[in-house]
């Protein structure tokens, strides 16, 4: 864009001055030996351009598929960490056992979120005791701050989409932990143990499982959008 703005733009426009000046005065073809001149040095700034993208996309292939292939690792410790963490068990397709295709895992690993473990965050974080809420904040806070660092490495590879995936997961990450960062005491705990409140506990500890799982619903959906524009990106460069 910076070299369309600065070269060609300007070149384009003198062209189409000399066109315009040859139609009232010819000036024995003078200026439309320059308007020639001119169109042929855009071909070729055109073309010399278009030479170099290709190249520099030739020279960053191997590095942006070693990026591309550690975002999709991370999206998988999303997911797999949060089947875990939510006590779900083996829920992956058995011809996963048996595959090496790093991508086929990938792409299974972003279907269980989308459909096993979005569907059913509600109920699994309600099902939750205080133990398993710390290991789901622990796992939250190590994924906030492996995009943090992801995003801070690899931005400059990273198309706008991507950027603004990221930074919606990292605060979807951190508004599942609202209630359970002001409410440690409360969430988790069984109804014959809460103390009392002014507001009471059972509407707290529903309003914050509630609010846990929709963001860890579109944690899951924004992961797999972000696998997604990841793959058109990938295929866009070949």
């Amino acid at each position: 864009m910076y070299f369309l703005k600065r070269l060609v733009l300007p070149l384009l426009f003198l062209f189409c001055v000399m066109i315009t000046v040859n139609v009232f005065w010819e000036a024995g073809g003078f200026f439309i030996n320059l308007s020639s001149e001119l169109l042929g040095m855009l071909i070729m700034l055109i073309y010399i351009d278009w030479i170099l993208r290709q190249h520099e996309k030739q020279r960053w292939l191997p590095i942006d598929k070693r990026i591309t292939s550690r975002l999709q690792i991370l999206l998988n410790k999303t997911i797999s960490g949060l089947r875990d963490c939510l006590g779900f068990g083996d829920v992956f397709d058995k011809s996963i056992g048996v595959s090496f295709d790093v991508y086929t895992i990938h792409k299974d690993m972003m279907h269980v979120g989308e459909d096993v473990i979005a569907p059913a965050a509600l109920s699994r974080v309600q099902a939750l005791n205080q133990s398993e809420w710390a290991k789901l904040a622990r796992h939250i806070q190590d994924l906030h701050n492996d995009f943090l660092t992801f995003l801070n490495i690899f931005q400059t590879r990273l198309t706008p989409d991507q950027i603004s995936d990221i930074l919606d997961i990292q605060e979807s990450l951190d508004k599942s932990l609202l209630y359970y960062s002001i409410f440690p005491d409360i969430m988790g705990v069984p109804e014959s143990k809460l103390l009392q409140t002014k507001t009471s506990p059972k509407i707290l500890q529903q309003l914050g499982c509630e609010s846990t799982a929709k963001e860890l619903q579109n944690i899951c959906a924004l992961s797999k959008r972000l696998s997604e524009s990841t793959d058109q990106k990938g295929k866009a460069k070949k």
